[in-house]
């Protein structure tokens, strides 16, 4: 059975910067998912290499756990999800992805704008999709077997993976057709969920979302809480009671660790030395540097190389 926690019942929750998490100064994801005509993109991640950043996009995504344990944040819920699990994530909402306890896990994920189910001006719009954009609509849904209901989405969603996947002839009708039914689903059970986002919860994710972009932006500087807060005119005591309930870290942890999984992609994509890497990603202390990196990654920064190396001739 997934569990479900808030932030305030975990004491970390790791992030990290997979190379194609890209943002704008609101830290909206800019990557376009499909195209304007099919806009719809899958994905299969293995989460033994990376994770997936703290972002958020205009679009609907959904999650599903294929191989081993996953967790999920959702603003400041944590979902762990086991295989055969999954979640669907609304459109605006903070989220990330990690492996959980090390153990090896494989996602597929799909991310579609609302009009893929029809416009504004339609039916299917009005059924499907609104519901789900009205303000106050949950921000999430954990999905589960043992549930009819959400077994159904559950289905639905991974045919649509499949069709995406293969592009089979007239895949993207049955794809349309297999992800309207699921909106169609969620959309009336919105009115069941009792833990629908607050205006103040809704202002509280914002804020965060713009002092994540400052840290993505100022990562190689020196930071400290005071000039996080500074980007959305809190106090320093401010900043790190939002952190602590929507991410389960300080500021000066998501700083650290958005460090190291920076240096991570450099050691996957140049071949910069260990000192260089650590230089530029804000670490001035070659010796620091290791030591965190060690920390987060149970391994050495040469160690984490040579396994990605190893990785790719095998």
């Amino acid at each position: 059975m997934a569990v479900e926690t808030s932030c305030a019942a975990s004491s970390r929750f790791d992030i990290s910067c997979e190379p194609c998490v890209v943002s704008d100064a609101q830290g909206r994801e800019l990557t376009q998912h499909g195209s304007a005509l099919f806009p719809i993109a899958c994905y299969r991640e293995d989460l033994n290499n990376f994770s997936i950043a703290w972002h958020w996009h205009e679009e609907f995504e959904y999650i599903l756990a294929v191989k081993g344990c996953l967790v999920v944040g959702i603003n400041k819920t944590r979902l762990r999800l086991q295989e055969g699990q999954g979640a669907f994530i609304n459109s605006g909402v903070l989220h990330a992805v990690e492996l959980a306890e090390g153990e090896p896990a494989m996602l597929h994920s799909g991310v579609f704008h609302p009009r893929l189910a029809g416009s504004m001006d339609t039916v299917f719009w009005q059924n499907c999709v609104k519901p789900l954009l009205d303000p106050g609509a949950p921000p999430y849904f954990l999905l589960e077997s043992g549930v009819p209901w959400q077994n159904e989405v559950l289905a639905c969603l991974a045919d649509a993976w499949e069709a995406v996947e293969t592009e089979k002839p007239d895949y993207e009708n049955w794809t349309r057709y297999r992800l309207s039914t699921a909106l169609r689903q969620l959309a009336a059970h919105c009115q069941t969920r009792a833990d629908k986002v607050s205006q103040q919860e809704k202002i509280a994710a914002e804020r965060m979302k713009q002092m994540l972009r400052y840290v993505e932006e100022h990562y190689a500087e020196e930071l400290t809480v005071e000039k996080i807060a500074g980007r959305v005119a809190l106090s320093e005591s401010a900043c790190l009671r939002s952190f602590r309930q929507l991410l389960g870290i300080t500021p000066i942890q998501y700083v650290k660790q958005y460090r190291v999984e920076r240096a991570a992609e450099l050691l996957r994509s140049t071949r910069l030395k260990t000192g260089e890497v650590g230089e530029e990603c804000g670490f001035s202390d070659g010796s620091y540097f290791i030591k965190t990196f060690r920390e987060l990654k149970n391994c050495t920064p040469k160690e984490y190389r040579q396994k990605i190396l190893e990785k790719a001739e095998g």
